[in-house]
């Protein structure tokens, strides 16, 4: 087994694979390590992102598995490693596509040869409700939702990989970088919108920089070192619904109300803010406020340190993240919003 390598993200033109990208870019710097190539995939290799990825000092390819499976295939023979990244915010993703485009992008990894594959996913698993022992088969999900095509990519990943070929990366729940999502309505209504039943829910929250330095890490390391692993990044904080606002409120300063309301009408101030209602699905899904699933109560909502474990560091807290003043002014700011 190769330890060490050249590294390959997909999604790289997605807020969580170009996060990625330039935390394995300034990696070496940082920890005094011999520097890796990177390589980025993306779907339009002139866009400014691209560009931008090239002028730090990755190379930006085109990432189009489902049209040009073979193409896929002889990138990922420059490489050692993948940073399986699969980003339904992505514009070339959909709900009908992605399980068949996660496929792909294995089958593609298997076929080159990759050494290491480094999956990430924003679902952790179920736990029954008790005894601990209680099986999980009577629990009904909906075909197409988000959290089981996230598994079922999981599964078949580590069925065609051997176990000590993968890292899973799990970083559940809130992810504080979407909370920009409400920065119109705040503006519009100097209001936050929250549903009216699940105020006292508990929420797993996580940052993307701390995600990502987490990638990075384990991506630098030597396979044996993280290879069989799984490990679930969560903030330092468990907090409900209602303590997610407050945190908002008092990191940006302001007076701001709530507003609660039903999860539909959520959603549709979700679905204008982004654009997408199969991208508001997928926020309510991952924050575990999809009406569908009804599966809050079965969910494992646990604070863990496997972030510090990693990487030496605790996560930054939502408060943290609010306060900081490039963030405070994303909220202000009137340019739209984009997750992909």
């Amino acid at each position: 087994m190769i330890e060490k390598g050249p590294i390959f993200v997909s999604g790289a033109d997605g807020d969580k694979g170009y996060a990625i990208v330039k935390k394995l870019l300034e990696t070496p710097n940082l920890l005094n390590l011999d520097p890796q190539p990177v390589y980025a995939g993306v779907i339009n290799t002139r866009s400014e992102l691209s560009q931008e990825m090239s002028s730090l000092g990755a190379t930006t390819l085109d990432l189009n598995v489902l049209e040009n499976y073979e193409a896929v295939v002889d990138m990922l023979r420059k490489v050692v490693k993948l940073i399986l990244v699969i980003d339904p915010l992505n514009r070339r993703i959909t709900r009908d596509n992605m399980f068949q485009y996660g496929k792909l992008l294995i089958d593609a990894a298997k076929a080159a040869n990759i050494q290491h594959v480094i999956f990430l996913t924003p679902f952790s698993k179920l736990d029954p409700l008790t005894p601990p022992s209680t099986p999980l088969r009577t629990v009904k999900q909906p075909s197409m939702s988000y959290r089981s095509q996230f598994m079922l990519m999981q599964t078949y990943l580590q069925s065609v990989f051997s176990r000590e070929m993968t890292t899973i990366l799990c970083y559940p729940g809130i992810l504080h970088q979407h909370l920009i999502v409400f920065k119109d309505y705040i503006q519009q209504h100097n209001a936050i919108p929250l549903p009216n039943k699940y105020l006292e829910n508990s929420v797993e929250s996580s940052n993307l920089d701390d995600i990502a330095r987490a990638a990075a890490y384990v991506a630098y390391s030597p396979t044996t070192r993280h290879g069989g692993k799984e490990y679930k990044l969560t903030g330092p904080q468990l907090l409900t619904l209602k303590e997610v606002c407050s945190n908002i409120l008092h990191g940006l300063g302001r007076n701001i109300q709530v507003d609660t309301m039903d999860i539909y009408r959520l959603r549709g101030i979700l679905t204008e803010s982004i654009g997408s209602r199969n991208h508001a699905d997928f926020l309510l899904e991952i924050w575990g406020l999809q009406k569908q699933q009804q599966l809050l109560g079965r969910r494992r909502l646990e604070i863990t340190r496997d972030l510090e474990a990693l990487t030496g560091q605790s996560g930054k807290t939502l408060l943290e993240y609010i306060q900081d003043g490039n963030v405070s002014s994303h909220f202000q700011s009137l340019k739209s919003i984009v997750l992909s």
